[in-house]
């Protein structure tokens, strides 16, 4: 926990290093510069995203769906582990970004097919974000 909690506090300090304002992904699409620590930060909220949206789903009034429950629990693991490759500089972090774009966007569709669309909105628009922030780290970081 205390390693989760350090690295929290790197990316968060990277991201205000960086300075960038907006959404990141939204940068990248328009061509501008896409941070490291932009991605890293935009994982990190994912993941803290999927796993609200666990509790949520769980606690809702009605049955909860085992496959979006296992979407959003794969989806919060690799954003983390995404995050950590990053911030540690691991040369196959690409890897990790293309999965975890693949993963986002899968989350993402789930979270909108979800009976409880409405609740999940919002994990669906970060998970969507991060996707496009992780094509673009896996693409330009070669």
């Amino acid at each position: 926990m205390t390693h989760r909690r350090n690295l929290l506090t790197v990316a968060l300090g990277l991201a205000a290093i960086a300075g960038a304002t907006g959404p990141a992904a939204a940068q990248a699409a328009a061509g501008g510069h896409m941070s490291l620590a932009d991605c890293i930060a935009l994982c990190l909220k994912c993941h803290a995203a999927c796993q609200d949206a666990v509790g949520k789903t769980l606690s809702g009034a009605g049955r909860a769906e085992p496959a979006l429950v296992m979407t959003l629990l794969d989806c919060a693991e690799i954003c983390q582990a995404t995050a950590n490759s990053m911030a540690r500089g691991s040369p196959v972090h690409t890897a990790f970004c293309a999965a975890c774009a693949q993963v986002c966007d899968a989350c993402a569709e789930a979270c909108g097919k979800a009976e409880a669309a409405a609740a999940l909105q919002a994990c669906a628009d970060l998970c969507r974000e991060c996707a496009m922030s992780c094509r673009h780290m896996a693409g330009s970081m070669r």
